[in-house]
């Protein structure tokens, strides 16, 4: 019972991980296949219903990161492995609500000529394979975190 809140962590993480690479490598994929007007159309669709999964996965893998940091031990390695986990999805939230939110609505208000929002959509591309990885990196973190913890 004691490593509940740990497990739940890691799968939330895992899962977040799951549904960022599953963007990646469907989503973003289709919406490279359309012109960059209809890709807007579509993701006035596509978007919401990306947020359910992604806020479902992602609060629990940050707040479960966060308590489990917190509560392990002072100066253990399983701390440090929870910190950097924690500070991983703490980028992403970051990189999300700074980059990622602003050119999404701009999207869905079709702000952009075709010209530029196909240029954005590449460059949306490119730092969102940087949040899969830093999200998979903080699974990796958050395995040794438990593995140091069950160790100690």
């Amino acid at each position: 019972m004691k490593n509940t809140i740990s497990i739940i962590t890691i799968l939330a993480i895992g899962a977040f991980a799951g549904n960022m690479l599953n963007i990646g490598l469907s989503y973003a994929i289709h919406w490279q296949s359309l012109n960059p007007i209809d890709f807007m159309n579509s993701f006035k669709v596509d978007f919401p219903l990306l947020l359910s999964p992604t806020a479902i996965t992602l609060m629990p893998a940050w707040l479960g990161s966060l308590w489990v940091a917190t509560k392990s031990k002072n100066k253990s390695a399983s701390k440090k492995y929870w910190l950097y986990a924690f500070i991983g999805i703490t980028l992403t939230i970051i990189q999300t609500s700074v980059y990622h939110l602003p050119m999404n609505l701009d999207f869905m208000a079709l702000k952009y000529d075709a010209i530029t929002a196909s240029s954005k959509l590449q460059g949306w591309i490119i730092s969102h394979w940087v949040r899969v990885i830093i999200a998979i990196a903080s699974g990796a973190y958050a395995l040794l975190g438990f593995q140091k913890s069950i160790n100690q």
